[in-house]
């Protein structure tokens, strides 16, 4: 009894103060409470602090404790990076190197567009040196525990996977334009435990959580091929929902987002095509389709679930509030520039950073009003970090840290 109420704990909606240690933080939610943030928060009163990145990414900085992770490539394109730094002041605390040279990529992309993930014992990253992907671990002193090959990598967009840290194992959606597997490694050794191959389309980067069904913990992982669930200590799957596109099958980059008894997973392309879908998990390996939408919802950043609510911001600069067990719309409006950074909701604020470094706060009561917009000046892809009444955002050329200057 005693593991599923603490496997209920690890999946709760809300981010510990101090931590953030994953993409999207806690489970993925982009949730997080307890944190006194100033709303709306102003890009110059409220800087705590701001140094130049030591190197270049577009990948999203992960917190635990008083210390910041993000991962690097040489601005030059040369070399790659696992950089520690203090979350109080911003220095560098370590700095461990690993090769990778240049490599084509997408425009929005980079060289290092892969987030970490940290518990108390380690932090591991996936690295991509512009041919082949490898999985690290280090220690929170930065010495390099083990290093597994994951093999080449090929997409047209580059490299962007993320891995999850869960029940002594670390979990890699490995899916790109001519392969596809889910895999687990023990956290200890780096040691493949399991591997599971997955039906391959185009190359998806969306990071897995861990979901609380009827049999235990299970962890949900998306691409085209559709949303599934799988069995983390053995790779069995659970269940899955075979996705199906009117068109063109279309890669996933957001990561899945759970909604009461639902599981929601949404896709896109250069092109403008959208599609996502709100399946209902089963007794047995089916996944029932509760609703879908084939326009208004985001293809790169991910969404929020809050209250029977999903909220969100698209590619294309708006606001968006559905209903989650409808999918019917409640609100839409024009926000800013375009997204990358997925939004966050912290202390019942969503907060909302563009493109073009526009930050936006609003509330979430009726008519989700704009509490203020403050310009940080520099363009944003990665999705930013809180805790520790902070919030971390990794601009084209800096590290920010935004929050009360008192802490209090």
């Amino acid at each position: 009894m005693w593991r599923i109420i603490a496997a209920a704990l690890v999946m709760t909606a809300a981010a510990r103060a101090d931590n953030w240690p994953r993409f999207f933080g806690e489970n993925g939610s982009g949730i997080a409470t307890g944190q006194k943030l100033p709303s709306p928060i102003d890009a110059k009163e409220h800087v705590r602090w701001k140094v130049p990145t030591p190197g270049a990414g577009n990948g999203s900085p992960v917190l635990w404790g008083e210390r910041l992770y993000l991962q690097t490539a040489g601005t030059a394109g040369s070399g790659r990076a696992m950089v520690c730094m203090s979350s109080t002041t911003g220095k560098v605390i370590w700095e461990t190197k690993l090769s990778g040279d240049k490599a084509p990529i997408h425009a929005k992309n980079s060289l290092a567009s892969s987030t970490p993930a940290v518990d108390s014992a380690r932090v591991v990253g996936i690295f991509w040196d512009g041919k082949a992907m490898e999985l690290a671990s280090f220690d929170l002193e930065g010495k390099q525990q083990w290093k597994t090959p994951l093999g080449p990598h090929k997409s047209q967009h580059g490299c962007g996977h993320s891995p999850v840290l869960h029940g002594g194992k670390v979990f890699v959606n490995n899916d790109q334009d001519d392969s596809a597997s889910l895999l687990a490694f023990d956290a200890e050794t780096g040691k493949k435990a399991w591997e599971q191959p997955r039906r391959a389309f185009r190359a998806c980067y969306s990071t897995p959580l861990l979901r609380q069904g009827k049999a235990g913990t299970e962890l949900v992982v998306i691409s085209t091929a559709g949303p599934a669930a799988y069995e983390p200590a053995s790779g069995k799957l659970l269940w899955e929902h075979n996705w199906k596109f009117t068109a063109n099958p279309l890669r996933t980059v957001a990561s899945p987002v759970l909604a009461g008894d639902l599981v929601l997973a949404s896709s896109g392309d250069g092109k403008g095509d959208r599609h996502l879908v709100a399946v209902r998990p089963a007794q047995g390996s089916s996944a029932e389709l509760a609703w879908e939408n084939t326009k208004a919802f985001p293809y790169v950043p991910t969404l929020i679930f809050d209250k029977g609510r999903l909220l969100g911001v698209t590619d294309k600069g708006l606001l968006l509030v559905h209903d989650a067990a409808s999918g019917k719309e409640l609100a839409s409006r024009r926000l800013g520039a375009g997204f990358s950074a997925s939004p966050l909701l912290v202390d019942g604020v969503l907060i909302a950073v563009d493109e073009k470094g526009s930050l936006s706060c609003l509330g979430t009561g009726e008519g989700y009003p704009l509490l203020g917009k403050t310009e940080l000046g520099e363009a944003v892809i990665a999705t930013p970090a809180v805790g520790n009444g902070g919030l971390f955002i990794r601009t084209a050329g800096h590290v920010i840290c935004l929050g009360r200057k008192d802490k209090s």
